[in-house]
């Protein structure tokens, strides 16, 4: 019932905003098909869009195989990739698409604990972040000077960036933690009332892969890629919009902390609140319109994400999200 209610909250909170956007005029969905006339703008798009989901089911592969000698075939994990991609863009709450993945990946490895499992999506979701984070962090160091002296919001934005990137350092460093301090904070742990058996669980399988830096090393540098594809797709079906040229250097810092704000579930894969956030960040620079950007590479991204239905359907062995509140049930109490 809670669950069911903060979904229901999400889309009302979604519909409220996009309702605003339209009576406000900030939000044109004509642009769409305007934007169907670009040529080979979309095609790409999509291209960068359907990389990278294939790709980030190889990050997941690493940081499951940590902990598991199964195979984990690359067609299967491109295939509970786009499962999960399509449960969190249509039917978002409580027991998303993370947990109708995890059934699929239990399938191939009836071994694994379920705190592991667990941990191994929270990680990817984390160094996926940290890819973003490194490169704001760079970029925002690098035209430092330059970006600062727009304006006093750019000023603000630059040293939140920077605060991020400084925090993105610290949790990488907790992975390298030595052990003897790994040790004393996994006891310390156990002696929390309630939650910790879950916390010592948990900080241990964050360490397992922590200790196995070649593969944490590698997650991250794909992560960087795959956000720079990410970049590339937004930039590719909005830039004819601009009405402008936006240097390089300011493109860089308002995408990324656009997607660091839509990454936060507060309504359904962003909607809503996606464009709220872009259409500010874009005006910073003196460009109109940034929730019509966003909307371009939202329409985009929900029409790849929608395609997680076939292999959903067709793919042999169907979980239910019965079996994802169940399994969410289980995990709680480990």
């Amino acid at each position: 019932m809670r669950d069911s209610l903060k979904m229901v909250l999400k889309v009302i909170l979604a519909v409220a905003i996009i309702s605003w956007l339209l009576k406000s005029g900030k939000l044109d969905f004509s642009l769409i098909n305007k934007s169907f006339e670009m040529g080979y703008g979309w095609l790409l798009c999509l291209a960068f869009l359907i990389t990278q989901d294939c790709l980030s089911g190889i990050r997941w592969r690493w940081l499951l195989k940590v902990n598991s000698q199964a195979k984990f075939p690359f067609i299967d994990m491109i295939r509970v990739t786009w499962i999960g991609l399509f449960f969190n863009s249509f039917l978002p709450g409580a027991v998303t698409g993370d947990f109708i993945k995890l059934l699929y990946i239990r399938d191939l490895d009836p071994k694994m604990s379920k705190t592991y499992l667990v941990t191994s999506v929270l990680m990817d979701r984390i160094l996926g972040l940290m890819g973003l984070l490194v490169i704001l962090g760079i970029f925002s160091t690098i035209f430092y000077g330059e970006i600062v002296g727009l304006s006093g919001q750019m000023a603000n934005l630059v040293h939140f960036n920077l605060l991020l990137f400084a925090g993105a350092i610290v949790f990488i460093g907790f992975l390298f933690a030595p052990r003897k301090l790994q040790d004393k904070v996994l006891k310390l742990s156990q002696l929390i009332p309630v939650l910790g058996n879950k916390i010592h669980n948990t900080l241990m399988s964050v360490w397992t892969i922590g200790d196995n830096k070649i593969v944490l090393f590698k997650c991250i540098a794909l992560s960087m890629f795959l956000q720079a594809m990410n970049f590339g797709a937004f930039y590719l079906i909005s830039s004819p919009f601009y009405g402008a040229d936006i240097p390089f250097k300011y493109i860089v810092t308002l995408i990324p902390i656009g997607f660091m704000a839509v990454a936060i579930p507060i309504s359904p894969a962003g909607l809503g609140v996606g464009h709220v956030i872009f259409d500010k960040l874009f005006s910073f620079v003196g460009i109109e319109g940034g929730a019509n950007f966003f909307n371009l590479y939202f329409v985009a991204m929900v029409f790849i994400n929608s395609f997680g239905f076939l292999p959903y359907i067709f793919g042999g062995r169907q979980h239910s999200l019965k079996e994802a509140e169940a399994f969410d049930a289980v995990t709680e109490k480990l």
